[in-house]
């Protein structure tokens, strides 16, 4: 790793940007060892509090992780799905309630993207996968749980669909978008949908599945996507 010279503003963001450039460009790799506190303060010709806030950025983007001991220090983590979906989440959210993203956008986005998942899917489904859908289904068919608890089974349905593909690639960014956008669809019109309305089509999109029928399984996903955008205009309407 090649240190550039700190100048002497916002140093420890200044330290936190550079290992960051480090450690994504694999200079560290995941489970190793960062150099310790006083070592980096001498390379970046800095105090010790310095490259401890430095840290501290780096461990709220989860990409280190402090351990104590004598073999503790600060090691480069990889980030799990979970977190970069929260992290995703919480940005999808405050863009739609500053106006910046509208929720025609996210529906628009949900169906280019889920639809890419379904050649895969209806190819690629095993017990696991399926066992996962119809646990899903299942929980969201319990009149006893929360609004949450309800939203909730229904990001595991879309994340156990994709699932399904079995493809890394997709899922890491098929989990982000379901994380960060289902929840914020579900946000805006809990007050208006129909619980049973979306079970029934979730059931549709589960039998064409079963069934290895893609277009099927498009048709109804496209269903749930015009319902989610009708409800949407029925509670923009309620507020307005």
């Amino acid at each position: 790793m090649q240190e550039n010279a700190i100048v002497k503003t916002s140093i420890s963001k200044q330290i936190a940007e550079q290992l960051r450039t480090a450690i994504v460009a694999g200079q560290f790799k995941i489970g190793q060892r960062l150099p310790t506190e006083d070592e980096l303060a001498q390379r970046f010709g800095v105090s010790r509090p310095s490259v401890r806030e430095a840290l501290k950025r780096l461990a709220a983007q989860n990409l280190v992780r402090a351990r104590r001991g004598p073999t503790g220090g600060n090691f480069v983590v990889q980030p799990s799905y979970a977190e970069l979906a929260e992290s995703l989440s919480g940005a999808a959210t405050l863009l739609v309630g500053l106006g910046a993203l509208s929720i025609e956008e996210i529906i628009e986005a949900r169906r280019a993207l889920q639809g890419s998942c379904i050649q895969l899917a209806t190819s690629k489904l095993n017990q696991e996968h399926l066992h996962n859908i119809e646990i899903a289904l299942e929980r969201q068919r319990d009149p006893e749980i929360s609004d949450e608890d309800f939203c909730q089974a229904d990001v595991a349905f879309h994340r156990a669909l994709v699932d399904a593909t079995d493809n890394g690639m997709l899922r890491f960014v098929m989990y982000t978008v379901i994380e960060a956008l289902i929840p914020v669809t579900n946000m805006v019109v809990t007050g208006v949908r129909q619980r049973i309305d979306i079970i029934s089509l979730h059931q549709q999109m589960l039998e064409h599945l079963k069934q290895g029928d893609r277009a099927g399984l498009e048709a109804s996903m496209n269903k749930l996507l015009d319902y989610l955008l009708q409800k949407f205009a029925q509670a923009s309407a309620g507020r307005a």
